[in-house]
């Protein structure tokens, strides 16, 4: 690689920073100093940021003051300050200098790549994932860290944000619910009533309110197609009658058990993902997406790392686990079984809890991050199609066949 930078980009930068505070600010919105090639230009940026932050004067000899122990700083601090370096044009220079540094370091992790893929101790199953996503840190390096924070008092007098919902009160976007219960209970079934549900524009547990339609995507790793067909007619039908949106629109997608640090099975998600840009996502059970029983925080926080992956497209995610082992007198531990990132992780925790035919609790194992409406206990509607809320009155079903 002979051409690595462009010092007419940097010093430009640098002159127009000395000049003008507004250039500065403009100027960090591009880059930081790790981002100049020339090891003394990043000793004159680096001056720069300390008078800010020490809130003190900054021209040339207050800059110079500062870098005067480093003689290459020195040396072309003369080349800066005679430069002719317009400051409105400090956008120009500043991404000048940010897309050779991306070069450089792009021409550095392809080195690497070239080294791996070459390296046969070097396993090729999720190599091509981990590529990626040095790929993608290369793309987002070199950000420096006052772009983006502000000050408690700007955060607290900036208007207050109405959420992002998908369910008014229930789910806001980019939501994580983990479900739990013992096998046989009616997770998926649950998830999939709140999905279908949503899609036809009805909120999940009272159809008399209505709600802007979302657009579902179910990921299914253990039923099949037929199993989903035949559990979610009844709620489909209901939906479809006292709903204003679609909810035979729901994408499904019966993958059956994957491997989410398998390249090839995230890619295929992601691809649904990608064409039907979903509100919601319901998918797994967990246990269904690793070949790693994911007791260890090892094993556990690469396949969440993957799920937050697929909620940068915005949505909220849904997903079943296997809760603990029987304990104590209540006789369950709702809490997933395995590592206890899988319990830190998501927003909102419940255990689907038993407590007589056709009745159920919806049991908290972690406090929610945010107040929202989840009910506390659910009982089978009368018309044998779906949870609804217990509100006291005599009025459930007792199915006599699981719903799982």
């Amino acid at each position: 690689m002979n051409i690595v930078s462009d010092r007419q980009a940097e010093e430009a930068t640098l002159a127009a920073c000395i000049q003008s505070p507004s250039a500065r600010k403009e100027a960090r919105r591009h880059i930081s100093g790790g981002d100049f090639f020339y090891p003394q230009h990043e000793a004159i940026w680096d001056a720069l940021s300390r008078l800010d932050r020490e809130s003190r004067a900054v021209d040339a000899v207050t800059v110079q003051t500062l870098v005067a122990s480093n003689g290459a700083a020195t040396q072309a601090m003369l080349e800066v300050v005679v430069n002719q370096a317009i400051p409105d044009n400090v956008d120009h220079y500043a991404s000048t200098v940010r897309a050779w540094a991306i070069r450089r370091r792009l021409y550095d992790e392809a080195v690497r790549v070239q080294q791996a893929v070459a390296n046969p101790d070097v396993d090729p199953s999720g190599l091509a994932s981990s590529i990626a996503t040095r790929f993608a840190q290369v793309r987002d390096s070199g950000i420096v860290e006052d772009a983006k924070s502000i000050t408690l008092t700007e955060l607290l007098d900036s208007p207050d944000d109405e959420p992002d919902w998908v369910v008014p009160g229930l789910l806001e976007k980019r939501d994580r619910l983990i479900l739990t219960g013992g096998e046989g209970l009616g997770k998926s079934f649950l998830l999939r009533q709140i999905a279908i549900m949503a899609a036809a524009g009805l909120d999940p547990f009272d159809p008399s309110t209505q709600i802007a339609p979302a657009k579902v995507l179910i990921v299914d790793c253990e039923n099949s197609m037929r199993q989903v067909k035949r559990k979610s007619r009844g709620v489909v039908e209901f939906a479809r009658r006292w709903g204003h949106g679609d909810p035979g629109m729901v994408n499904l997608l019966c993958a059956g058990r994957v491997d989410l640090l398998r390249d090839k099975d995230l890619a295929t998600i992601h691809r649904e993902i990608d064409v039907v840009q979903p509100d919601i996502i319901v998918i797994g059970p967990i246990y269904a997406m690793s070949p790693k029983a994911l007791m260890t925080d090892d094993d556990a926080v690469p396949v969440l790392a993957a799920l937050d992956g697929m909620r940068e497209s915005g949505a909220c995610l849904l997903m079943e686990a296997h809760a603990g082992h029987a304990v104590g007198a209540d006789g369950r531990n709702f809490r997933p079984r395995g590592s206890a990132a899988l319990m830190g992780w998501p927003e909102f925790g419940y255990g689907l809890k038993p407590v007589a035919q056709g009745y159920a609790d919806l049991v908290p194992w972690r406090g929610d991050r945010d107040a929202r409406n989840w009910p506390g206990s659910l009982k089978y509607a009368s018309d044998g199609v779906r949870w609804i809320e217990n509100d006291g009155a005599d009025q459930g079903w007792s199915p006599t066949r699981g719903i799982a």
